[in-house]
């Protein structure tokens, strides 16, 4: 009865096995599933629950070592690139990789991009390592940004990258009219920063790149409170695409809206 409640899908990062949650029962036996996991997985070395919500302005997890080495620090390595990660510093999802590498196939020589929320610089280094692009990296975790930088050095890049610590907010007067692609993931609360993204985007307009969660019963809602607010930011908007990008629990999804704006002037 206990294997079924085992939980058969979990992340890998590096050499870092992390569990979303154990059911109560499980428990006590946390330490043997730990070892079950890495004689599977035998370069995993570090086997970390999750005890608790993402919370804080640095979004970091708090972890419970479960097996294995006490470590947080790895590299990961995820469609050609390699990121250095420090799971105690500074918020990594694995489960995201497909659209860093979705974004990152959009992005033309030339551009000019900016990540606002960019974490240790998993969509900046994989557009950077494809094309002669200019990304500017933003992060308020100063942390992250130190990790975005040892990043750029370890990975061979065409473009270019300018990581950026601080309130994403203090740059939109700086950085204004200059973009020509935003991406906005930060999913509990990106849609309040959009005011700030149309600061960015070129007075012709720009593709933004929005991650948001929402109820699977609530995505009308959701569309509908972005059209509101694009409204009133844009002369011209056109959706270019809504996916549900994963479960985050049931019947609850983080979503992904790509759009074309034009901002007003």
């Amino acid at each position: 009865y206990l294997l079924t409640l085992v939980p058969s899908s979990f992340d890998i990062v590096g050499d870092i096995a992390i569990l979303e949650k154990l059911e109560p029962e499980l428990i006590p036996y946390k330490k043997e599933i730990a070892e079950a996991i890495m004689k599977v997985h035998t370069n995993v070395k570090t086997v970390l629950l999750k005890t608790g919500k993402v919370e804080g302005i640095f979004r970091i997890p708090n972890y419970e070592l479960i097996g294995g080495i006490e470590n947080y620090k790895t590299i990961h390595k995820e469609y050609g690139i390699k990121l250095k990660v420090d799971l105690s510093k500074a918020y990594y999802s694995p489960r995201l990789a497909t659209e860093h590498n979705r974004v990152a196939l959009q992005v033309k020589d030339g551009e000019i991009v900016i990540d606002m929320f960019a974490g240790v610089g998993p969509f900046s280094i994989m557009i950077a390592q494809r094309v002669k692009a200019k990304i500017y990296a933003i992060d308020i975790n100063p942390n992250a940004v130190e990790l975005i930088k040892e990043n750029i050095r370890i990975n061979k890049l065409k473009g270019e990258i300018i990581p950026l610590c601080g309130d994403v907010r203090n740059f939109s007067n700086i950085l204004m009219n200059i973009a020509n692609r935003v991406i906005m993931n930060l999913p509990g609360e990106a849609i309040s920063y959009l005011d700030c993204a149309m600061k960015f985007l070129k007075k012709e307009g720009g593709i933004v790149h929005l991650y948001a969660f929402s109820k699977e019963e609530d995505f009308e809602k959701f569309n509908n409170d972005l059209s509101l607010k694009l409204s009133s930011l844009t002369e011209y908007y056109k959706i270019l695409n809504f996916k549900e990008v994963r479960p985050v629990a049931p019947r609850e999804w983080q979503i992904v809206i790509d759009f074309f704006a034009k901002p007003i002037q």
